[in-house]
């Protein structure tokens, strides 16, 4: 049956008894107790959750399930229960991909982008290409550190020519 070690909460004994004693024996303290409340939290959030899907769009109903943060944790989001949401694979990543918005609970979440916001994957790609065409013609290679800093340079001064 999917999901079975989710079903019934184990003690963190019971819980690394499943591992393989030689990789938990790796893990300090600190890491181990990190690990087991992350299974604890989405024990208790998929069970909460009857192990669907909750947004209320889902075509997926095969798909892994995941655990969402409502609340991400790069903005202090907590790993608690009222932050946390049962998502499948699929609407998550289309919903972070900013694709297709979330239903559920009575609310509809969907990632904006800022106007002015920096797409750092594009940043990236325009940057990686950059090196490359530098690297063929010149015959030496350039820093990611080297090259942010000539993007900021190139950027003040561009700002400075449209002051002018």
């Amino acid at each position: 049956m999917a999901y079975e070690k989710y079903r019934v909460i184990a003690s963190k004994e019971e819980y690394y008894a499943t591992w393989d004693q030689e990789n938990v024996d790796m893990l300090s303290e600190s890491l181990k107790e990190m690990i087991y409340q992350k299974y604890f939290l989405k024990c208790i959030v998929f069970q909460r959750d009857n192990f669907k899907c909750q947004n209320e769009h889902c075509k997926h109903t095969d798909d892994r399930l995941t655990l969402h943060h409502i609340k991400f944790k790069k903005n202090n989001g907590k790993d608690k229960p009222k932050n946390a949401v049962t998502l499948c694979k699929s609407c998550h990543k289309l919903y972070h991909q900013g694709k297709a918005p979330l239903t559920f609970w009575g609310m509809t979440y969907r990632i904006q982008k800022q106007e002015g916001e920096i797409n750092w994957k594009v940043q990236k790609a325009k940057s990686k290409k950059i090196r490359e065409e530098n690297r063929e013609h010149c015959g030496f290679k350039i820093s990611w550190k080297l090259l942010a800093l000539l993007m900021k340079f190139l950027e003040r001064e561009y700002m400075e020519l449209d002051d002018d």
